[in-house]
């Protein structure tokens, strides 16, 4: 089975050494970068890339959303909104950066984990969010902050590091944990017809 790589805006895809550049990519000093939020396409030499479908503005109050945890002060996480996922599907474009309180029901997480989380509020453009409430809500992919290497699920609510052997236990782990939205097509991109 081909592996499907998704790209972001300005991601660097190779040189015009290796690759002539398509459809969705830009070329500057000879470095060939995104253009979209989309699928990475090789086809011989050619290089482009495919915008995924649907993207959608601000996100709603109650909705499910898909983001990564990038930082953290003393009160509050930063989490980057890249999609919804419930109701409405789709990416978020451009991506909303959300807070989230350190609350006792969403510690655990760190930079670099992604999440299911619900909106919470939206208020003067500042949008807050929570892994509170469903069983969904939490962390679906997680990296052991030793060795870089992704976490499996263990028993109960144990993520547990195959490489170096390190057992988590603070997280709030979804019960959707491992699920990718993109791969298992909840989130489509376009195909373009020929």
């Amino acid at each position: 089975m081909r592996r499907i790589r998704v790209t972001v805006p300005g991601e660097s895809l190779g040189v015009v050494e290796e690759y002539i550049p398509g459809d969705g990519v830009l070329e500057s000093g000879g470095i060939i970068t995104s253009k979209y939020h989309g699928i990475l396409k090789e086809n011989n030499n050619r290089i482009s890339v495919e915008p995924f479908k649907k993207h959608i503005f601000p996100p709603r109050v109650g909705e499910i959303a898909l983001g990564e945890i990038r930082g953290a002060d003393r009160n509050s996480f930063l989490v980057h909104l890249v999609a919804i996922v419930r109701p409405r599907r789709g990416l978020l474009a451009p991506p909303v950066v959300a807070t989230m309180s350190k609350r006792p029901a969403n510690l655990g997480v760190r930079p670099s984990d992604v999440v299911l989380v619900k909106v919470e509020s939206i208020k003067g453009g500042q949008v807050t969010v929570t892994l509170a409430g469903s069983h969904e809500l939490g962390v679906i992919r997680s990296f052991c902050p030793h060795c870089g290497t992704p976490l499996v699920k263990g028993v109960g609510f144990t993520l547990i590091c195959p490489s170096c052997g390190k057992i988590f236990l603070e997280k709030k782990i979804s019960s959707k944990y491992g699920w990718n939205p993109f791969r298992d097509g909840l989130i489509k991109y376009v195909e373009r017809k020929r």
